[in-house]
């Protein structure tokens, strides 16, 4: 009997050390587990810091570009401006059936349309696009005003290479050779004076259909680079929000 007793006492004892043991491992592992899903955890957090770091400094390389792009167009701007004045002024006056000499020296010059190129500056953009770096901003709208606007920007670009060379074919053209050759010269406007004199010759013909073409070009630049002022204020704008929102 009292055998029986002792190993029931043994077997509790053993029985007992083994749930111990148990409760131990099991903490054990519980304390590991705990401590991966921390490390995880701290780990997420500075890589979700790093690109939070890395979009903001990308945003705000963005914005001195938007800047620069901006002060261009201010300028281009100013400068159609004041040109539009002069290519309505020289128009009116070829368009007359006889121009005095005064007015003769102020049409002799005409220049023609001048495209100011935009030269927008690309690079972090080109860099987001590439590296594909846009599309993981945090804020979709952000991002498809950012294409949208340098998409706006291609294609304005490319419009006005396009229309630049259409007008240069015809300002520079063989029909207008007359309008050109005299400008060398060292006294021209004897020269000016005779082509002047004849306005339904072939070249003057051309200097008319110019000098109209030329005030409707300039009027589109004109416009174009306002909406481009408007667009580019409104991608900055979006872009100062959502870094104050970070």
């Amino acid at each position: 009997m009292i055998k029986f007793f002792r190993k029931i006492r043994q077997k509790m004892l053993i029985e007992n050390k083994f749930s111990k043991y148990l409760i131990y491992a099991i903490g054990e592992i519980v304390l590991v587990v705990v401590g991966i899903l921390m490390a995880l955890a701290i780990n997420e957090w500075k890589n979700e810091q790093r690109i939070d770091s890395e979009e903001k400094t990308t945003l705000y390389k963005l914005i001195k570009d938007l800047e620069s792009d901006n002060e261009r167009y201010l300028s281009n701007v100013e400068f159609y401006t004041k040109l539009d004045d002069f290519l309505q002024r020289t128009k009116d006056i070829i368009y007359k059936e006889s121009l005095s000499d005064d007015e003769i020296k102020e049409a002799m010059y005409f220049p023609g349309a001048i495209h100011k190129d935009l030269n927008p500056r690309k690079t972090t953009y080109n860099e987001m696009l590439n590296s594909g770096r846009i599309y993981n901003l945090s804020n979709d709208i952000l991002v498809d005003k950012i294409i949208e606007y340098y998409q706006f920007l291609d294609e304005s670009t490319y419009e006005s290479k396009e229309q630049r060379k259409e007008f240069r074919a015809l300002f520079y053209g063989p029909d207008f050779t007359d309008f050109w050759f005299w400008k060398a010269e060292e006294n021209p406007f004897p020269y000016a004076k005779v082509f002047f004199a004849d306005n339904d010759s072939p070249a003057y013909r051309k200097l008319k259909q110019s000098a109209g073409w030329s005030l409707i070009i300039n009027d589109d630049l004109l416009k174009n680079n306002n909406e481009l002022i408007i667009m580019n204020g409104e991608l900055i704008e979006l872009i100062n929000t959502d870094l104050e929102n970070k």
